[in-house]
């Protein structure tokens, strides 16, 4: 195992000793009934706070929902974006720190299970330097670079003509197994219109 690897282990378990998964079932209050509930399975875990996100996806590769491993970096995105509006509202500045996101990918054959896991570290800045968005565009398949490029060029012209305002920021994760995904932050209108020099 190496040292990136084991930190980035260490940071889950550290992250995760505090957090619960979002499913998790309730004990019957009236104990001479059994109750049945049904619930589908969670693959995945998230926790976040001012210090930033740690989650991971461990489950099937794909299923009837398509992709589905790929698709936990949706949820990543979702609760990044809202978790960054609700702290601006309340004064806490933060932005994600781009150069410190880690991705592990484990199992990426197109067969059985995967492992996909995320650490992205937030910082605290001053208050027109903070980004309350942030998208993804990523390929699963070794898609050739052009058409990411492509892909991620056309979210970004997208997000400047509906969404963002000012400056953004962007990087592009690889993993060893071939992943990659662009991560993009920004400054969404409907929050920070208001940092933009008329």
């Amino acid at each position: 195992m190496n040292l990136k690897l084991l930190f980035i282990a260490v940071s889950f378990a550290l992250f995760t000793l505090n957090c619960s998964t979002r499913n998790q079932q309730k004990k019957p209050t009236n104990t001479t009934t059994p109750a049945v509930v049904e619930t589908t399975p969670t693959y995945d875990n998230i926790c976040i706070s001012d210090l930033g996100l740690t989650g991971y996806f461990k489950g099937p590769e794909y299923n009837e929902e398509g992709d589905i491993a790929h698709q936990f970096s949706n949820k990543v995105a979702a609760r990044v974006g809202t978790y960054l509006k609700e702290r601006y509202l309340k004064k806490v500045y933060l932005k994600v720190d781009l150069e410190g996101i880690n991705i592990i990918t484990k199992g990426l054959n197109q067969v059985d299970s995967v492992y996909y896991a995320i650490e992205m570290p937030f910082k605290r800045v001053a208050k027109c330097e903070a980004f309350t968005g942030i998208e993804h565009c990523g390929s699963w398949n070794y898609q050739p670079g052009i058409l990411l490029n492509k892909r991620f060029k056309e979210l970004r012209e997208g997000l400047v003509k509906n969404w963002s305002v000012g400056n953004s920021a962007h990087q592009l994760y690889k993993t060893e197994e071939g992943f990659q995904e662009y991560w993009i932050q920004f400054k969404h209108k409907d929050y920070q219109a208001a940092c933009v020099k008329q």
